[in-house]
């Protein structure tokens, strides 16, 4: 199985204590449904097929509330001192990396299934 994870808010909180967790993009299902027609479409094509994929990304984890959190320091005295962070801008720190990765995984992103 491949992973890629960045942080979101976790699944069980209260009002007194958020707590975040890990997720992997890969068990999002449009994410993978798309990227899995990207490797068959422009398998060939690196270039097009990082443009596509930076796309896609874009489409699925860019300023989507149930993948933003916020990043503040320790000491911050107020919510004005943080900063909301989606997933894309998780991915996007190391978009070469991520990228990198994607290509080099393309026949296993074929046999990922999706629900």
């Amino acid at each position: 199985m491949l992973e890629y994870n960045v942080y979101i808010e976790g699944s069980s909180h209260s009002n007194k204590f958020v707590s975040f967790e890990k997720y992997n993009i890969f068990n999002h299902g449009g994410f993978l449904k798309d990227l899995k027609k990207n490797v068959k479409e422009n398998s060939e094509n690196r270039k097009e097929f990082d443009e596509q994929l930076r796309h896609i990304v874009l489409y699925y984890f860019w300023s989507k509330c149930e993948y933003e959190i916020l990043i503040s320091s320790l000491f911050a005295k107020d919510l004005t001192q943080s900063k909301k962070v989606d997933a894309y801008d998780q991915i996007m720190l190391n978009w070469d990396i991520f990228e990198n990765f994607i290509w080099e995984h393309k026949t296993d992103i074929k046999n990922l299934k999706y629900y």
